[in-house]
């Protein structure tokens, strides 16, 4: 990635709602891509003031969050597009039903998720969905259009990696990373980072990823549903297969996305940021804590 892309990123910020007890929480949530977003708030549009952090300011989407239990009922809807096969508007493409439940994930976990829903003529093709453990590595601007926002990363960090590009699995993660130094620009090409799993999807990350394709197309996307699994981090107590274990109520969590398909020169870019946990969340992380602990005794 070149520096005057690294630059052209935008963040945005917004609080996850979590309600006071996870019962409430396990629910079946619209997973398909973004064709509909049951049981997901709207956290406002990619040029809402006060979220926006820098970057192209002519990108237009709509910014979706939920966090959730996942269900033993849990399920993908509709239908998936084939490896290879062109978009239809409506089929989704990236992960299996399957993956929902198998590596890392398993039922009883907590999910928080991110949304795009793109709209105009913008369309995506590229996300890094980014957790900043400690929250200060993600800030938003003083006021859109503004270009004092940042966005870095540093020990702790995760960074999750999916394209529909160079032949890549589209709409799928394809890569972890887990920050072990500080990255002024966040950028991988700084080399303070490790990827555990290499550049193809596996059941072991903690992220799972979902598209809907243009219509007719290989590679634009017109919508995307993103989820990080909190508790297959907590899993791994630190280790480098999924990163710092680390949450708290200044844990946020952000996403770069843009239009990649013309190549990285011109493309325009953005940056986004939520935060969570909210204070109420916080004695169910402690609970989960223990009981992974005592699950591995």
């Amino acid at each position: 990635m070149n520096k005057s892309l690294k630059r052209s990123t935008i963040v945005r910020s917004a609080a996850l709602a979590l309600v006071a007890s996870a019962a409430a929480h396990a629910q079946v949530v619209d997973i398909d891509g973004g064709n509909s977003w049951s049981g997901w708030n709207s956290v406002g549009n990619s040029q809402t003031s006060g979220t926006w952090v820098k970057g192209s300011t002519s990108r237009t989407y709509d910014i979706y969050s939920t966090y959730f239990v996942l269900s033993a009922g849990q399920t993908v809807g509709g239908t998936r597009i084939a490896n290879g096969a062109a978009g239809d508007g409506v089929g989704y493409t990236g992960e299996t039903a399957g993956s929902l439940f198998s590596g890392a994930w398993q039922a009883g976990d907590r999910i928080v998720g991110m949304g795009v829903q793109y709209t105009g003529t913008t369309r995506g093709s590229t996300f890094f969905f980014h957790r900043d453990a400690g929250g200060n590595n993600i800030a938003a601007a003083s006021s859109f259009g503004a270009n004092d926002g940042v966005f870095s990363h540093d020990v702790g960090d995760s960074s999750s990696y999916m394209t529909t590009v160079a032949g890549n699995p589209r709409g799928q993660v394809r890569q972890y990373s887990v920050w072990n130094g500080f990255s002024q620009n966040g950028s991988p090409e700084e080399g303070n980072f490790n990827v555990p799993y290499g550049n193809m999807p596996t059941a072991a990350f903690p992220t799972r990823s979902f598209a809907v394709l243009d219509n007719g197309s290989m590679n634009r996307i017109t919508s995307a549903q993103f989820f990080i699994n909190i508790d297959a981090i907590l899993r791994s107590n630190g280790g480098a297969a999924f990163g710092d274990a680390d949450f708290g109520l200044s844990t946020r969590f952000g996403f770069w996305e843009g239009d990649q398909t013309t190549g990285w020169n011109g493309t325009q870019f953005s940056q986004q940021i939520f935060a969570i946990p909210a204070p109420g969340a916080l004695a169910l992380l402690g609970l989960a804590g223990v009981a992974g602990k005592r699950r591995r005794r």
